[in-house]
């Protein structure tokens, strides 16, 4: 049997319809950016944070990767929720990420610029729990919260 074109259009629409394909929109966020609104509650995230050497001293161009703790099939995985940003002059680094709902940022700082910047640090991680708080006002049952999460200082040792 041969489908003809606008037959077979028509069936692929309906089914991208069937599977939600068709139901994915962008709706304005909080911070007027936007966001895919499809299954997913979101969260209004601010994360902020500093690095130092052991003796205190800011590092600036430390790589900070910044990744959510989600559950599923009875084990956790985590997954990037920004692009890797680089902390500043001072060691300070921030992001206002939008994101799935998480318990837990796993939060990881690496020294990309070698000898630059005070010397060569080793790879460091910490993992950060987050507090979501709700808007006892919110109607929009898509927007679970908002989270601002202040990482404590994390200090790098040399290599």
């Amino acid at each position: 049997m041969r489908i003809n074109k606008p037959r077979k259009y028509g069936f692929f629409a309906m089914l991208l319809a069937l599977l939600g394909i068709g139901g994915c929109q962008m709706e304005e966020d909080i911070n007027g950016g936007m966001e895919v609104m499809y299954g997913v509650p979101t969260v209004a995230y601010s994360v902020k944070g500093k690095v130092t050497d052991e003796n205190g001293k800011a590092l600036e161009g430390i790589q900070v990767t910044i990744q959510s703790r989600h559950y599923g099939n009875d084990h956790y995985w985590y997954s990037d929720i920004i692009t890797p940003i680089a902390s500043d002059a001072d060691g300070k680094w921030a992001v206002d990420p939008g994101a799935m709902p998480t318990d837990t940022l796993q939060i990881q700082f690496t020294d990309i610029d070698g000898a630059a910047n005070g010397g060569e640090f080793a790879t460091d991680s910490i993992r950060v729990p987050v507090k979501i708080e709700q808007d006892p006002n919110n109607t929009n049952f898509w927007n679970v919260g908002s989270a601002k999460v202040d990482v404590p200082t994390v200090k790098l040792k040399k290599k």
